[in-house]
């Protein structure tokens, strides 16, 4: 199917969803949306999709050159798309996990986690800045040898099955919770309860929140609270770029300050 035809049909969908999203909060008396966050959450979405056209092909052309330097050559085959998808969320994990734990990739994440709501816009508040340092973290799937066109492919499908997963309308996928990220898992992801916070990283799959002992099941006792722990309390897109380079800032000029003193 052409590239083209295919974001076509997945944008219709996922404005299809937030309607229905919108629609069912409503008529439920269930505040979901607020329109002056959807509204920044759609600025995200296309500062985002346009940096991420616009760095990807930059990334690629990277990708191509590295990957002759890689010790084998993994033929593209249906086995090596089954263990690719495995890989890419090996990575995508640590790179989530760090994005949270490393306080130069939080400041480059934090405005994804800054909204006091969830609802399927959410998925599209895509830190702006993600890409300058995204790519760096899947070059090690080109050195053992994957095909970058391959990487390309199932990382972005891996990217797009993330809207899914920011709803608070579905509650969970019953059994296919024990493995993939649902919306409940994600959730907990979302929630700034001291006893959500940093757990569930995972992208399609929720294996490795289990296996290095960062998951946490969703409680129906615990109301979520979503955001930040200290809430930005702004729409402004550029105070939610930089407020955490700012406190980073601030930060080293007062430790500067306190080292001359």
């Amino acid at each position: 199917m052409n590239i083209n035809i295919s974001l076509y049909i997945f944008l219709g969908i996922f404005l299809t969803s937030i309607l229905i999203e919108a629609l069912y909060g409503y008529y439920n008396n269930k505040k979901l949306y607020n329109s002056k966050d959807t509204l920044v959450n759609v600025f995200f979405g296309v500062s985002g999709i346009l940096n991420r056209a616009l760095t990807k092909g930059i990334w690629l052309a990277i990708w191509i050159y590295l990957y002759q330097y890689s010790f084998i050559k993994i033929p593209i085959n249906v086995w090596s798309y089954v263990f690719l998808f495995f890989a890419n969320e090996f990575v995508y994990y640590w790179f989530h996990r760090l994005s949270h734990e490393n306080r130069i990739l939080w400041a480059v994440h934090v405005n994804h986690h800054s909204s006091e709501f969830l609802n399927f816009s959410t998925a599209a508040r895509i830190p702006f800045f993600n890409l300058i340092l995204h790519n760096i973290f899947w070059i090690p799937l080109l050195i053992v040898g994957f095909d970058p066109i391959m990487i390309f492919e199932v990382e972005n499908i891996g990217f797009l099955f993330a809207f899914a997963q920011h709803t608070q309308v579905v509650k969970n996928y019953s059994f296919l919770d024990c493995f993939l990220n649902s919306p409940s898992h994600h959730r907990v992801h979302h929630a700034s309860n001291t006893e959500y916070l940093n757990k569930n990283y995972g992208n399609v799959l929720i294996i490795f929140d289990r296996i290095f002992g960062t998951f946490v099941k969703e409680r129906q006792d615990l109301e979520i609270k979503y955001g930040l722990t200290t809430n930005v309390k702004s729409y402004n897109p550029i105070k939610l770029i930089f407020h955490e380079w700012f406190d980073i800032l601030k930060n080293k000029k007062n430790d500067d300050d306190s080292n001359h003193n």
